[in-house]
């Protein structure tokens, strides 16, 4: 008898951990989900980041006319590349309509 009362117990309590995490994964998804289509709208586009990138710098102009700055776009997040000594190097981040350079 007492075999059958901790069977009982551990589906009970196991069904009930199953039903939390089906609700919790549930919210997560839709919480992920909301915030990739907001990384998708709010990407910011080439001219926010050339537009960044020359008002930090005069004269990066030339260089991006040079195809020396390469702009990727990822579609929920965006990247500035440079070619430095042959090597293409990242040097800004664009997210969320904002773009970020971490280096000249």
């Amino acid at each position: 008898m007492e075999n059958f009362i901790v069977i009982a117990v551990v589906v009970v309590v196991l069904y009930i951990v199953f039903r939390i995490f089906k609700t919790l994964l549930k919210w997560l998804l839709i919480v992920v989900v909301v915030f990739v289509a907001i990384a998708y709208f709010s990407n910011p586009d080439f001219n926010d980041h050339r537009d960044k990138l020359t008002g930090m710098r005069k004269d990066i102009a030339q260089e991006i006319k040079d195809k020396k700055v390469k702009f990727d776009d990822y579609k929920v997040f965006s990247l500035t590349k440079k070619k430095v000594n042959g090597k293409e190097k990242i040097v800004g981040v664009g997210a969320f309509g904002k773009v970020w350079y971490f280096d000249e």
